[in-house]
């Protein structure tokens, strides 16, 4: 998971990185508002705006124009605010009254990010956050485009994805690829679910790629 966090005072950087493992909780410290303005925001799972002034409000409403990215902010010093009724959004905006407010926002955002970031298929696992992919006890050796394709997969379950659409998936995850990276990375995800003796992913011929494995059993049986 990778957190975007403007800071004002005493940052939350290192309270979060004290709270989490780096490893699964990266959070970039970005300087002031402006910055944030012409950050590419489309590989962050989260945005924290930790301000003590207005200017702060006029902007998340302009990230929103942007992106789907929940932002949590902090303005201690305004009780009601006459733009806070414009971006009542609980899905996307959490205000903060208060630093302890704050604090406790984000470590509950991040623990539900985390939770739901985590496919389960039967003994199967996906944990998007870790770039993981258990079965039962076994990790898959899986890189991050593999696990991505993964992901874009599963959550589309059912449906049969293009190499084209698979690759722009991957874009807006912040993950450049081409529709011959694609096969090559599907055909080292079944080389992997081999060795457990299944395959999850369909080809449909001149469609693209389907997942199909709803659930993984145990075969010790």
């Amino acid at each position: 998971m990778r957190i975007a966090s403007v800071e004002n005072e005493n940052g939350v950087s290192s309270l979060i990185n004290s709270h989490f493992d780096k490893k699964e909780v990266l959070v970039d410290r970005i300087e002031s508002i402006d910055d944030l303005l012409f950050s590419d925001l489309s590989g962050y799972d989260l945005i924290l705006v930790d301000m003590t002034h207005n200017k702060c409000l006029q902007v998340i409403q302009f990230i929103k124009q942007k992106t789907k990215i929940p932002v949590i902010y902090l303005t201690e010093r305004y009780k009601k605010n006459p733009l806070e009724q414009e971006i009542d959004d609980k899905d996307f905006i959490i205000h903060s009254l208060t630093r302890e407010e704050f604090v406790k926002d984000i470590f509950n955002k991040v623990e539900e990010l985390r939770e739901a970031n985590i496919i389960s298929l039967g003994i199967c696992s996906l944990e998007e956050d870790n770039g993981i992919f258990r079965i039962g006890n076994d990790i898959l050796d899986l890189t991050k485009s593999e696990i991505a394709i993964c992901s874009i997969l599963i959550k589309n379950m059912g449906r049969v994805l293009s190499k084209d659409e698979i690759v722009d998936k991957m874009n807006d995850r912040g993950i450049q690829t081409t529709e011959r990276s694609v096969r090559e990375y599907i055909r080292k995800i079944r080389t992997q679910f081999k060795k457990a003796k299944t395959d999850p992913i369909k080809t449909v011929s001149r469609q693209g790629y389907q997942w199909i494995l709803d659930k993984c059993e145990n075969d010790s049986k």
